[in-house]
């Protein structure tokens, strides 16, 4: 008991580990310390991945990840786009819900699928940037496939989803189970 006070209420000298380093000391460690952390940082944290990380490696991105695309609307066209948007809010009844984004999105998912068979009823369209934008949250793995459309078409993404979007709402929705139908 008595060492143990004699540590505690023992006077703070240099060699004690609770004394407060002085500015010089403090600068010759500044001055002497590695440049490298000497501890591992987050990315090369215990784990799986952990190799990959130090060895300068890229993470893939999930799959589940969204990308987000703005495409410019006109006022017709995005009354049209928010009726949708009420259409799917009143069949959910969830309040606090971007409806407009996840209805935007199920429109151009629905759109590619209908390009896939039908590449006829998507005609190039005047694109005019009207200020006005709303937003589409596709999947990596859309994404990449509205990347290709880009590239084929010889556009950028945003005109890209603009005329998948215009030319869907537009023209509607094909009966693709009484294509397939046909085709058999």
């Amino acid at each position: 008991m008595a060492s143990l006070l004699n540590d505690v209420l023992r006077p703070l000298g240099k060699d004690s580990p609770i004394a407060k380093p002085s500015v010089q000391e403090k600068r010759d460690e500044i001055l002497t310390a590695p440049s490298t952390p000497s501890r591992p940082t987050k990315s090369a944290s215990k784990g799986a991945g952990s190799s990959a990380a130090v060895k300068g490696r890229v993470r893939r991105e999930r799959s589940d990840k969204k990308k987000d695309i703005k495409f410019p609307v006109t006022p017709e066209q995005r009354e049209e786009l928010r009726r949708l948007a009420s259409e799917m809010r009143i069949m959910d009844r969830k309040p606090g819900v971007k409806y407009e984004t996840i209805s935007n999105t199920a429109v151009l998912k629905k759109a590619m699928e209908q390009f896939a068979i039908f590449p006829e009823r998507y005609p190039p369209l005047l694109y005019k940037d009207s200020g006005q934008y709303m937003h589409a949250e596709p999947i990596l793995k859309e994404y990449e496939q509205i990347e290709a459309l880009a590239r084929r078409w010889n556009l950028s993404y945003r005109k890209t989803v603009y005329r998948l979007i215009m030319n869907y709402i537009f023209i509607k929705e094909v009966d693709m189970d009484a294509y397939r139908k046909q085709q058999k």
